[in-house]
């Protein structure tokens, strides 16, 4: 029978990550489900990095649709940024990153990340709140 485990290893340059568990009849799920977050995180820091587009220009146009403010995010800042988010305008603007529809799609979503998390809408978990979670449900 195979050793049952999880394993993610990445090395680019000078980057180097690698995550890894053992996992065995005394290994929890929550244990399980808090790699796959860390890995997730990790992926999520690094994929804008690799991606062949401008991204300075992508911030530029989340700024225009969005910037972050100190307080509490109200609901009509969230409405008119999902509008702006969604509108033709937006996926013009996109259009002069790439020519590519495919292109497009994902900057879409890398431009939808970045305006919820601009919002303070969390579409991912994060490490620190599982591990506060693991801890208090101990």
């Amino acid at each position: 029978m195979s050793e049952e485990k999880i394993t993610f290893n990445a090395k680019k340059g000078k980057w180097y990550v690698s995550k890894k568990l053992k996992i065995d009849e005394k290994t929890q799920d929550v244990e399980i489900s808090r790699i796959l977050i860390s890995i997730e995180e990790t992926l999520g820091k690094k994929i804008k990095d690799y991606l062949p587009f401008d991204m300075i220009q992508l911030e530029e146009i989340a700024d225009e649709i969005y910037v972050s403010k100190k307080g509490r995010v109200k609901e009509e800042d969230i409405s008119q940024a999902l509008a702006k988010l969604k509108s033709p305008a937006t996926t013009k603007k996109l259009g002069k990153l790439t020519d590519l529809k495919e292109g497009k799609d994902i900057l879409k979503v890398v431009l939808t990340n970045i305006i919820l998390e601009r919002l303070g809408i969390k579409t991912h978990i994060d490490v620190k709140t599982m591990d506060k979670f693991i801890e208090k449900s101990k």
